[in-house]
């Protein structure tokens, strides 16, 4: 290989004359080369199609949206889409759906439109009524006629099984299902985004609910590579994490650190233990974990942990050296107590956050003076 790198240097491959030398001296060297520069040149043209099309996506995308803006839908519609439990049923989501329409060269179809911005503009993982909430809130705030109204209604509510009752919402649905057409790489990615948005769910009724469902969509599309995704969902073992704490209250250091798991982790559970030395607690836990599986126990942590049908690694939280002096020897009584291998990983909060305490909260709490800490 270093001669060929020498002959190369020598003949500067970059002319004429001297690739047609390398051509007749060292032919196994040239093709070397040539293979190489056609690599290169295809990735240049690669990259410079993907910008065109980015930049071309771009521009039919706003026409897109300057034609709802005159049918009159604002634009604090879309900010539903980039909700904090969301990610799938994303403002990407949404684009992709875009695209396919100025694809179709259907962007003059005012109906599609209207479907494609309002259909999932309701999407609450835990509710069963997102097509009657989403058809129920376009009929609301949406000003058009009653025709094109019941129209856009009907084709929302079609998304409910996917089952079609015309042709305009046919191909909706086969746009709004056009992921199951994706390679398998790409069906990996939604059905990450689909698990983090069920995360409030426990990964073993997850993992059946979910292979009922893609066997279903399976029967409405025809890709091969879902039953690869079938198989990869049953096979898969997710790195979860349990969360333990009396959260008395939960703080703004417990979400510090909740935040650095799930950064580590694919999900973290959130397990609110009853810790006999403290007081029981008064405090709900706040908005901002309601999609996330929250479990009580009032047994050990180590009962709690084995109970759980799959493997997962125990989350402690440390502000300091001294928690971190306690944690150690609280991590010798887990491992006492528990009946399997246990995996603990601690997890230093920031900076700003090390002298946040629930005791201290709850004593500020006394006097009106805890807001700033709570979340």
């Amino acid at each position: 290989m270093l001669k060929h790198v020498n002959v190369i240097r020598s003949y500067a491959v970059f002319g004429f004359e001297s690739a047609v030398c390398l051509f007749f001296h060292h032919p196994d060297c040239f093709h070397k080369v040539f293979n190489s520069r056609i690599v290169q040149a295809r990735r240049i043209l690669r990259y410079r199609i993907t910008t065109l099309r980015s930049l071309l996506s771009h521009m039919d995308i706003s026409s897109v949206e300057k034609r709802l803006s005159e049918l009159g839908v604002p634009g604090d519609v879309y900010d539903r889409y980039n909700e904090p439990h969301r990610y799938y049923h994303t403002s990407a989501h949404l684009t992709e759906i875009f695209q396919q329409i100025i694809d179709r060269d259907l962007i003059n179809n005012d109906a599609l439109l209207l479907t494609a911005v309002y259909h999932d503009i309701i999407y609450d993982p835990k509710s069963s009524t997102n097509e009657e909430d989403s058809a129920a809130y376009f009929n609301h705030n949406f000003e058009g006629t009653s025709e094109l109204k019941a129209q856009v209604t009907q084709m929302i509510m079609d998304t409910q099984s996917h089952q079609a009752s015309t042709e305009l919402s046919k191909v909706f649905c086969e746009m709004d299902l056009d992921i199951l057409l994706q390679p398998f790489a790409k069906l990996i990615e939604y059905e990450h985004q689909i698990f983090k948005e069920f995360q409030f769910v426990d990964y073993s009724k997850y993992k059946t609910a979910r292979i009922e469902v893609l066997k279903k969509l399976q029967q409405q599309v025809d890709n091969p590579e879902l039953l690869t995704l079938i198989t990869y969902v049953e096979t898969r073992q997710p790195k979860i994490a349990v969360y333990p704490g009396s959260f008395n209250p939960f703080h703004k250091g417990h979400l510090n650190i909740l935040e650095k798991a799930e950064q580590i982790f694919d999900k973290v559970i959130i397990a609110r233990g009853v810790n006999k030395e403290k007081a029981a607690s008064g405090y709900a836990l706040p908005q901002q974990v309601g999609y996330r599986q929250v479990e009580y126990y009032d047994n050990l942590l180590t009962e709690f942990v084995d109970s759980l049908d799959y493997p997962v690694t125990i989350i402690r939280g440390l502000r300091n050296s001294t928690d971190l002096q306690y944690e150690l020897n609280q991590y010798r009584y887990l491992q006492d107590l528990s009946h399997n291998k246990l995996n603990i990983v601690s997890i230093f909060c920031d900076r700003e956050y090390e002298h946040i305490s629930s005791t201290g909260i709850r004593q500020l709490d006394s006097y009106g003076k805890a807001g700033n800490y709570l979340v």
